[in-house]
């Protein structure tokens, strides 16, 4: 029984709730790096994201990070030539190798990165058995 403990061997999960017909969501950049052998972090680009437009769902391995931007501009503004569409916000799928503790997990939005620490579910940490 071999058990990975290797969060870099995540895989792209599809977003099975994402509409692309109506929204224009893209998939931000992230990096992954083991904290401690106990912990694993994803830093997750959202620029342009407030905390109440990010939604991070866990079940089973899979980890689904939707964030909205919002459009909100100063009065007056107009650009100086025509701008290119912006996506409406960020969608980004993962099915995770390692088991992680749902009721640990947390997720922490700063400077438009969006830092997650996933802890390692204590079933899933390794374990010495005593032989008789």
């Amino acid at each position: 029984m071999s058990h990975s403990t290797s969060i870099n061997e995540a895989t792209k999960a599809p977003c099975e709730t994402c509409d692309t017909t109506a929204d224009r969501f893209v998939e931000p950049r992230y990096t992954t790096r083991k904290v401690d052998e106990h912990t694993w972090e994803i830093g997750i680009a959202v620029p342009g994201v407030k905390r109440e437009d990010v939604a991070v769902s866990l079940e089973d391995s899979e980890l689904e990070v939707t964030a909205r931007r919002s459009d909100t501009r100063p009065d007056g503004w107009r650009p100086l030539q025509t701008p290119l569409p912006r996506p409406d916000g960020y969608r980004l799928g993962l099915s995770l190798a390692i088991d992680v503790d749902p009721e640990r997990i947390s997720a922490k939005l700063e400077d438009g990165i969006l830092t997650l620490r996933l802890p390692v579910s204590e079933t899933a940490k390794p374990r010495r058995i005593a032989v008789e």
